[in-house]
């Protein structure tokens, strides 16, 4: 019984130390991961979610953040800034820009130096970024979606469909050789790939290391769509090494 109790506790540990290297998992990949069987998984997650330690929602499970008032993210929060910092490099004076309803790539505008530049976004939030006197921001109009406050639907991508961009810079929640691009919301993921459609330019894809080799739920772009992608150091070497095979260029931040 000893044995099993401390087993049962090993493999719960390894459960939320997994959710909190991926956004999120289901039963049968955690099961896959830990060698043991889905009913022995989904008990351990019943056990989790009584102690408010995840999320379970949708056939899927996530790290419950929230409930660790002491837990620091200044990691993830520093590394997204880092990324954003590496994208608003291959940003230039007069250039026009997509940017998607990804905080990773919002961020972006808080290190731009370029000026007379046209930001084009469905993310609301743009409102509390950084503004520049000699810059315009367009904001695309549509359905909002809360809690992420984006733009969404046939305003939005009527707004997109009408001009071109020098630059985009995309966020996503997986990305993947075999899946390509993804995101969890159908409505962001039209809107995501309209805006890739219409760069001409340069087309940057931004995600930390949660993201890769991860799949979500509907496909923005096959991954050799994109020229840049700007990740962090903590990503596996296998995946980036199939994704520069793909002919994007990887950009490991420190």
């Amino acid at each position: 019984m000893k044995n099993s109790l401390v087993n049962i506790d090993k493999r719960q540990k390894d459960i939320l130390e997994l959710l909190q290297q991926t956004e999120q998992m289901t039963a049968l990949e955690l099961a896959e991961s830990l060698g043991v069987s889905i009913s022995t998984i989904r008990r351990d997650l019943n056990l989790l979610e009584e102690k408010n330690d995840i999320i379970r929602n949708y056939g899927y499970c996530s790290y419950n953040y929230d409930n660790k008032t002491n837990f620091d993210q200044s990691g993830p929060e520093r590394i997204k800034q880092a990324i954003a910092r590496e994208a608003s490099k291959y940003i230039s004076d007069y250039d026009t820009l997509f940017i998607n309803s990804s905080s990773t790539a919002l961020k972006t505008l808080d290190f731009i130096h370029s000026n007379h530049l046209t930001v084009v976004t469905n993310n609301v939030k743009v409102n509390y970024s950084p503004h520049k006197d000699n810059c315009s921001y367009i904001l695309t109009g549509g359905e909002m979606r809360f809690p992420k406050e984006a733009l969404v639907g046939d305003i939005a991508l009527n707004t997109i469909s009408s001009m071109n961009a020098d630059v985009c810079v995309i966020g996503c929640s997986g990305v993947s050789v075999e899946n390509g691009v993804t995101t969890k919301i159908l409505n962001e993921s039209t809107i995501n790939e309209m805006m890739i459609n219409k760069t001409i330019k340069c087309k940057i894809l931004v995600a930390d290391h949660r993201k890769i080799g991860l799949t979500s739920k509907f496909k923005i772009a096959d991954i050799s769509v994109f020229d840049y992608l700007i990740t962090d150091q903590f990503c596996s070497q296998q995946v980036l090494n199939e994704i520069r095979n793909s002919g994007v260029k990887v950009i490991q931040i420190d």
